[in-house]
């Protein structure tokens, strides 16, 4: 059997046209107090790699160096329930579930520490008012939000990617992107994924990132090629 080993020159970055592009830092995912939410799905892999504190060492190391920082929030509103199309086996789950769910587009009421609302560890760096937070993504990708426009209008070439659930939103984001024509480096321990009957849901994205991705560094990696691209 023929295995693929091939790859592709490492991906090459530099501070003015590359941003760190995040998506679902909210307390449904990150949040361990929060019984009934996504939490649950990726607990033990948050924890095995310590994806909390790898986010945060990406996000403060973005921030200090002045690194665009762009994210995609995940929310659904009480008029997203008049939805008739199936969601496919996790959409339907997340509605039954109460899914980072808002009263509206812009009333806030109930919104400040809800399972909607950013993790609260983060939010230094994510309301810094320099870090652009997208319209929401509705299902998996960022085909439905702004996520493109605001890396377009940035003149951004390369983004350096990372999130909670790696086999599906995240990955969702990357094909997208890529799609986009935009060079991808993927974080992989600042990532996490369920586990369903079939296997292993960040095996899964490890498999496919392998693939499609410009690179798959570790925090530090990516964190030590930040500060270089900085300082050149």
């Amino acid at each position: 059997m023929y295995t693929f080993t091939h790859r592709n020159p490492e991906m090459q970055i530099d501070k003015t046209h590359t941003a760190l592009m995040l998506a679902d830092m909210q307390n449904e995912f990150l949040e361990e107090k929060k019984e009934g939410t996504y939490y649950a799905l990726i607990e033990d892999a948050l924890k095995k790699r310590n994806v909390i504190a790898n986010l945060e060492q990406l996000l403060k190391t973005a921030q200090d160096l002045g690194y665009f920082i762009v994210h995609s929030p995940h929310w659904y509103y009480p008029t997203d329930g008049q939805w008739v199309v199936p969601a496919g086996a996790i959409g339907d789950y997340l509605r039954s579930i109460g899914f980072c769910g808002r009263k509206d587009p812009v009333d806030l009421e109930g919104f400040h520490k809800s399972r909607a609302d950013y993790y609260e560890p983060f939010k230094k760096y994510l309301m810094d008012g320099h870090t652009c937070n997208t319209s929401p993504h509705k299902h998996f990708g960022c085909e439905a939000n702004d996520v493109i426009k605001q890396l377009r209008m940035r003149k951004v070439e390369k983004v350096i990617m990372a999130g909670p659930v790696a086999n599906i939103c995240l990955e969702s984001h990357m094909r997208d992107i890529i799609e986009a024509g935009i060079e991808v480096a993927m974080v992989r321990d600042a990532v996490a994924a369920g586990v369903n009957d079939e296997g292993d849901g960040y095996a899964a994205a490890m498999v496919n990132w392998r693939f499609m991705a410009n690179a798959v560094w570790t925090t530090d990696e990516t964190v030590k090629k930040m500060k270089a691209a900085a300082s050149a």
